[in-house]
Parts: structure tokens; sequence; C-alpha cells
């Protein structure tokens, strides 16, 4: 009861001192008091609209996340979560996202992406998960100058391509005897052409011929989607698309549509031979395979001319004129990888794979966190909140100096191959790795 009355005095006084300091207070410039209010409360809103609901995504959105909050205080952070879903395509959550006015969008993935930027162009967007910005937002080179890694626009990013000449490296490193790789890609998959034509550009530099193989991917109604609004000559027209060629390069149309040509729909990229292939690698005979070749010798008759080509078939055929198969980061060959790497182990094939979940049925391949990349966007999007013309923000890439070399365990033993120090084993690896553990995160002084 003591207590209580001793509050009430107080509270008495306090009300008291304000009547009295009244007169004081309303003479102070309006400003002032309006910017102590807003330094103490300010609040941004930000939508988070991921591609998948899958940890690579939501691992980016966590770096970004941390990133934001470690250099303007959690306090002052407001991050809205929407995933694509059967339910939900990523055109209708960008439309919720939009309706509401957010200070920033934040994307994983290229359907988000492109949805986001075709219903705004004033919300700044921060993207990641995207292989080629250049290509996905159409960027037209200008009189042929190089690309400044700006969109212009109200979107900016860090990419996630990872270091193709380390991948070159580790084929090299991985296979005993290099002599011809396979580059395997689904015909409308644009960003592993995009990334398959820089491996071959580096192959090329060292003299190892190569050839690409076009095997359908599984689901083309969703990359039929995705692949218009990031290639199209127009809204409803495909083409198939090139990163040394652009989109006015050599294409075939599938099926009957023979005579929309190249604003075919399903016109798709013809596969590509190296200017040095001459007919595959040369395998080591035996006496006993001298001996037996004219008897396994055949001819193929017009009814087995007809016959389908399965993908064992393909991969067998693959498998006897390459030494090396690459297959690139986010590939849409993915759920068919089990097929490719077992025919390829079992012809002890190498394969480097372009990601940790192709790595699964891959000999090697290379990891990134993508914690890093998703914190490195946070840091873009800073740069936007202090001020910087979004329009002017570099695209980022990742630094392959934080890649970790993988192989997979079970395939090496198969194999016999044995792998240095430097090297990780995959499962073992995943099982234990934190993500964001290897990220120097910004830490602000007590002055700040």
């Amino acid at each position: 009861m003591k207590k209580r009355f001793l509050s009430l005095i107080l509270a008495a006084s306090m009300a008291f001192a304000m009547v009295s300091c009244g007169k004081k207070d309303s003479e102070q410039p309006i400003s002032e008091v309006k910017d102590e209010s807003v330094e103490d409360s300010y609040r941004y809103n930000i939508t988070a609209l991921l591609s998948e609901d899958n940890t690579y995504d939501k691992v980016l959105l966590q770096g970004f996340s941390d990133a934001l909050e470690d250099y303007m205080g959690a306090e002052h952070i407001n991050i809205t979560t929407k995933t694509v879903s059967e339910e939900k395509s990523a055109d209708m959550i960008a439309s919720s996202a939009i309706a509401k006015s957010p200070d920033m969008i934040f994307t994983t993935g290229k359907p988000t992406l492109l949805s986001a930027s075709d219903q705004t162009d004033i919300i700044p967007i921060i993207a990641t998960g995207i292989v080629d910005f250049k290509g996905t937002l159409r960027i037209a080179s200008l009189n042929g100058k190089s690309w400044d890694k700006t969109t212009g626009r109200n979107i900016t990013g860090i990419s996630s391509k990872p270091s193709i000449v380390e991948q070159v490296s580790l084929m090299i490193e991985a296979t005993d005897d290099l002599q011809t790789v396979g580059i395997l890609f689904s015909p409308e998959d644009t960003d592993a052409i995009y990334q398959n034509e820089i491996f071959e550009a580096y192959l090329d530099q060292a003299g190892i011929p190569w050839k690409e193989y076009a095997i359908p991917a599984t689901n083309t109604s969703t990359v039929a989607d995705i692949s218009e609004k990031s290639t199209a000559l127009t809204p409803s027209k495909y083409v198939a698309f090139s990163a040394k060629q652009g989109v006015d390069n050599d294409v075939v149309a599938l099926g009957e549509d023979t005579v929309l040509g190249l604003n075919s729909t399903s016109s798709t990229r013809t596969a590509l031979i190296s200017s040095f292939w001459q007919g595959g690698k040369v395998l080591p005979t035996t006496p006993e395979e001298s001996d037996s070749e004219d008897e396994t010798t055949t001819e193929v008759s017009d009814s087995e001319e007809d016959i389908t080509v399965t993908l064992e078939d393909l991969m067998k055929e693959i498998c006897t004129e390459c030494s090396a198969i690459y297959i690139p980061f986010g590939s849409l060959l993915t759920d068919q990888m089990e097929t490719i790497g077992n025919i390829a182990t079992e012809a002890s094939v190498t394969i480097v794979a372009g990601d940790t979940t192709i790595g699964e049925n891959a000999l090697v391949t290379l990891f990134s966190d993508p914690y890093i990349s998703g914190y490195s966007a946070g840091k873009k999007a800073v740069k936007v909140f202090n001020g910087d013309d979004i329009k002017t923000i570099k695209i980022g890439s990742i630094d392959s100096d934080d890649a970790v070399k993988l192989y997979n365990g079970e395939i090496a033993e198969k194999l016999g191959k044995e792998f240095p120090k430097s090297f990780n084993e995959i499962s073992n690896f995943l099982e234990t790795y934190e993500y964001g553990s290897t990220t120097t995160r910004y830490v602000p002084s007590e002055e700040e």
C-alpha cells in the first residue's frame, strides 16, 4: 500500500511538471521533435518471396535477414515471408505482396524475381538464387560494350553462378585420363546453357574436346512458363537462348510445329560440338575385344531406326565417347541424376556436378554456402536503405575462395579413386556443416 501511495504522488508530480513546461515545449521546432521520434521508431517492411520451400531458399533468407539486423538493428526490420506452392503461384504471391506496398521485396530464384519485376518498377527488389541476371532480365548490351553489372532499374542482388573456372580445374584434377568431355543439358534450361557455354570456353582454351548432349527435362510445363518470361521475343513466344549467340542462334522446332521456326513455342537450342572433337575418347582394346569385333557388328534394320532412344541408351553412348561429364548448377536434370550417375559410374566416367544436390550422384562438386549469398544480398539492401540509387548498385557474385571441394565417397570407392585432404566427403560434410558458420558478420561498435 505504501509503494502504491508513493507511485501516485510521483505521477502527480510528473503531471504538474509537464504542465509547467508546456510553453517551452511548444516553442521547439516541429522538425526536431519529429526527427527524434523517427530515429527511435522507424521500421522497414520487407516482403520475402521464396521460389521454393527448401533449405537452400530458407538459408538465403536467413543470411539476408541477419545482415539487415546486424547493420540496422532487429527492431527496425520487419520481414514477411511468402512461398510459391501448388496453391499459390509466383505471380499470385508477388501481386499480394505489392498490393501492400512494402519498402522492399527480397526474392530467391527466377520465378519470384520475374513475377515481382513484371508487376513493379518502383519498389526496390533485392534478388538472389539467380544464375544469369543479364539473360533473366533481358538486359541488352549497348554498342557491343560489356555489361557493367547494373540493371538500370529497381533491381540488384547477388548471382548464384558458381566459379566455372574452378569447376574446370576440379574436372581436370578428378579425372585420370581426361580426353573428352560430355556436356549435358535440357534444351529448355537457359541457365544450364549459359553455364555450359562458359565451361566450354575454358575447355577450348585448354584444347580439351567437348560435345553437348540434349536430354529433355521431365517437367517441361513449369520450365516453359519461366522461359517465356526470361527469353521470349514476345510475351507469348519462347525461343532458345544462347549465352554466346543471344536469341538468334540455330534452333529447331520439335514435334509437328515446323512452320513457325524461330518463333515456335517449342523451338529449342541444338546441341553443339567442339571444333577439337575427333570422334570421342580412345579406349584401350584387349585381344579378346579385337577377335570378337566382327562378330558383334550388326546392321540396324528399318524397323529399329524408329525405336525411341531412352535415357539409359543415351547415357551409354555418352560414356563410350566421353572421359568426363559436366552437369551445371541448378540443372533441370536433377531428378534424372540417379540413372545418369549409375551408368557413368559403371562406365568409370567422372561426373562433375554444379551443386550438392546433383553431387549426390556425381564424383565431385563444389559447395558454396547459400548463407553467404543471402548475407551479401542483405548488404545490398542496406545500401538502398542508406540512400544509394538501386539502379547503379552492381550485381554481386560468389567469392570462389569460399568454395569447398567435395567428393562422393561411395562413387570414389567404386572407381578406385582417392582424394587428398583438400577435399571433403560430401555426406559427412553436409551432415555436420552449419550454414553461416564461415561468414564474418558485422558487429556495430558501441559508438554506433
